[in-house]
């Protein structure tokens, strides 16, 4: 397993407040810090030859999965979705339906996801204890009735594909990334 250094990834820093009452939002952002420095590094340990190739099936291409991921941490933690536009400006279109020839080479993705980190952090920087707790969008009960559920679906989610992408660096002998501290 290939652990990248501590702050090889800038994009993601919050003053630690451990009062009571910032115990959870700051808990929250820690795991996000390291959720998203763990799909940087997987990106970035990806050959750039491997990057656009199907693994199994033309669905599993990793630039589509992670441009999943990127589109799923735009719209559901960053806030992107609640554009009713979202979709129509997303940068390579629906991910479902994202092919080889639309999506971007390794180098102009990064730069896609640091930009996407980058609106997240900002709402992951404003999280405390009363916004976590207000409402969810009732038009999506799946993902759960408050903010915090929100972000809780969207770590299970991002935890599925990041897994995804993970397998497909073993399978082109690649030790696999994790951020775990």
């Amino acid at each position: 397993m290939v652990v990248p250094e501590a702050g090889f990834r800038a994009v993601t820093n919050y003053e630690r407040n451990d009062s009571v009452n910032d115990a959870l939002p700051n808990e929250i952002r820690m795991f996000y810090t390291k959720t998203f420095a763990t799909i940087r590094g997987i990106v970035d340990a990806f050959p750039e030859d491997k990057w656009l190739q199907p693994h199994g099936c033309d669905y599993y291409l990793p630039s589509r999965i992670a441009y999943h991921l990127a589109v799923v941490i735009d719209g559901q933690v960053a806030g992107g979705s609640d554009d009713p536009d979202f979709r129509s400006k997303l940068p390579y279109g629906l991910w479902m339906e994202a092919t080889a020839e639309t999506l971007p080479n390794k180098q102009a993705f990064i730069t896609y996801l640091n930009e996407v980190i980058e609106r997240a952090d900002q709402v992951l920087n404003s999280l405390n204890s009363e916004n976590l707790f207000a409402p969810a969008d009732p038009e999506r009960p799946w993902r759960g009735s408050s903010q915090l559920s929100v972000l809780i679906y969207c770590l299970r989610e991002i935890a599925a594909h990041t897994g995804e992408l993970n397998k497909m660096l073993i399978e082109n002998g690649i030790d696999d990334v994790w951020v775990y501290r």
